[in-house]
């Protein structure tokens, strides 16, 4: 019989594993696995419980809800295949192992003669741990429908008649319920199939759809007045949410709040047609600053549309262009397959494939719908009848409203030129692969103008400047499109409008144009934004 093992050499070995090259890489894991341990050295085993592990190691605040945030099984799944790595290579020589049984927090020291108990541990991650079945298993698990029934006030004795029984009775629930009991559970981590997720099991075909991945209430509208769906369609992969931070270009930060990750995949009944395809993404687990450091390479998965290959090793970071920035990628020609449903898969490469929010929108065969962005708070019809989306994709600057004592002339949309982003700024505009006009609306509502509201200095402009007062350029994707440009000098004045459109402009690799905004004198500045493919 082998000796106990000590304290002393317990803590040796939590030491080895944590000065490894595999720790080293994971700092989130690291300090999570340094945590436990320590709680269980001083002796309060007892006190290693999800709810605390959230609020003490993870940094969730004390309103954390385990039912709707997974942080705690999620960490603890990678903590695991980090332990097991580490095992199967750099300690593989060591007389003491620690396990984190599957479904437990508590830590094991086991002697390497008793290995007998890792093997099941190996083989759980796959077979019987629930945290790796909802990670890795596209299929819905019975006891996560069990546990969304019995939220839904179903009693113990029913569900004492069995899975038979218990199958049976969901599935009639299902078809003659489904709206109601999708509104029962959905926002829960551990929901099942789509159809559990707040929308009835057949579902109408839809003309175009907007969903918030992990969103648990019904619906939000956001600030240009587009309604999104809660999470729903959906099958694998668990849920969860980040806390409120500052995102670049991320104007509604709502649709950036929840995800969906994992192995999962999305089935969205469409009406047939031609539609245009909108991801969003956010990485704010990985990159400098963030819980587990690291950055390009960190998450990498695959993307399928339809069964077919979408995006290989996408990389949020390197799309995105850094860690804690909204990144959207647009699809066009986008078409449901022959069941009548779009189908989407996410697979993971390195970690765990992550999506924060869907569209899908009707859109004219070979082209993307046009993007109209105004520097404004509030969305614009223009005299055409053409909606202009509040100010988003930018990065920097800020946004200022002018009141002049009168209209900008020289266009039928006055309104449209009361409001500006200026500094240095950038706007990051998504689209699909193609050749695009691009035009930029400027009107000088600040030099040069003969202040009326002694009140209001900054926003009824100043009687002072006018030529040379504000001059700047302008680049798309490095590219320069104005050198110098200078307002007042091009408009023949303030308060009067003029556009400068550019032709032919690409997206770079990541599916972008990027709108630079370069100070030379002053502030550079603009009024609204206008993208559309132009035809081939």
């Amino acid at each position: 019989m082998a000796a106990p093992v000590s304290n002393r050499q317990e803590r040796d070995e939590l030491e080895s594993v944590l000065s490894s090259g595999i720790f080293a890489k994971a700092p989130s894991q690291a300090e999570l696995l340094k945590h436990i341990c320590e709680e269980y050295f001083g002796g309060r085993a007892d006190q290693i419980k999800e709810y605390t592990l959230a609020t003490e190691a993870l940094g969730r605040a004390a309103d954390f809800d385990q039912n709707r945030d997974a942080i705690v099984r999620v960490e603890l799944h990678r903590l695991r295949k980090k332990l097991k790595e580490y095992y199967e290579g750099e300690g593989s020589g060591h007389s003491l192992h620690i396990v984190i049984d599957p479904g437990q927090y508590v830590p094991r020291f086991v002697p390497r003669e008793k290995n007998s108990a890792l093997a099941p541990e190996a083989r759980s991650e796959t077979s019987h741990s629930w945290e790796a079945q909802v990670l890795e298993s596209p299929q819905p698990l019975r006891r996560r429908v069990t546990a969304s029934v019995k939220r839904a006030g179903v009693g113990a004795w029913r569900l004492a008649l069995g899975g038979l029984v218990l199958a049976v009775l969901v599935g009639a629930i299902l078809l003659r319920f489904g709206a109601q009991l999708g509104a029962w559970v959905k926002g829960s981590p551990t929901a099942g199939p789509s159809a559990m997720a707040g929308s009835p099991v057949v579902a109408g075909p839809l003309d175009s759809v907007r969903i918030l991945c992990g969103y648990p209430k019904d619906k939000y509208v956001d600030h240009a007045g587009n309604v999104w769906l809660g999470d729903r369609y959906y099958s694998g992969g668990v849920t969860s949410s980040q806390p409120q931070q500052f995102l670049a270009r991320a104007a509604d930060m709502t649709l950036y709040q929840t995800f969906r990750f994992g192995n999962f995949s999305y089935n969205i009944p469409l009406k047939p047609g031609n539609y245009e395809l909108h991801l969003f993404f956010v990485e704010t687990h990985y990159g400098p600053g963030n819980l587990s450091g690291g950055g390009e390479t960190s998450r990498l998965f695959d993307m399928l549309l339809n069964g077919k290959l979408l995006l290989k090793s996408f990389d949020i970071i390197k799309d995105g262009g850094g860690s804690n920035v909204g990144d959207e990628r647009v699809f066009k020609d986008v078409t449901p397959a022959a069941d009548g449903a779009l189908h989407l898969g996410f697979q993971a490469l390195n970690d765990m494939p992550v999506l924060n929010a869907i569209a899908i929108v009707p859109a004219p065969r070979g082209r993307i719908n046009p993007i109209r962005i105004v520097a404004q708070n509030s969305s614009y019809t223009d005299h055409a009848g053409n909606a202009w989306s509040p100010d988003r994709y930018y990065s920097g600057g800020q946004l200022a409203l002018h009141i002049a004592p009168t209209p900008v002339r020289q266009t039928l949309d006055p309104s449209l030129y009361s409001g500006e982003r200026f500094g240095h700024f950038s706007y990051t505009i998504p689209v699909a692969p193609g050749k695009y006009k691009v035009t930029l609306r400027f009107a000088e509502t600040y030099w040069g103008i003969e202040n009326q509201r002694h009140t209001l200095p900054d926003q009824d402009g100043s009687p002072l400047g006018g030529v040379g007062s504000r001059i700047f350029d302008v680049y798309c994707n490095g590219t320069a499109l104005l050198r110098s440009f200078n307002i007042f000098k091009e408009a023949g004045g303030p308060l009067t409008a003029i556009d400068k459109t550019f032709h032919n402009l690409q997206p770079d690799a990541q599916g972008k144009l990027v709108l630079s905004f370069v100070p030379v004198k002053d502030y550079a500045c603009v009024n609204g934004v206008e993208v559309e493919e132009e035809p081939e």
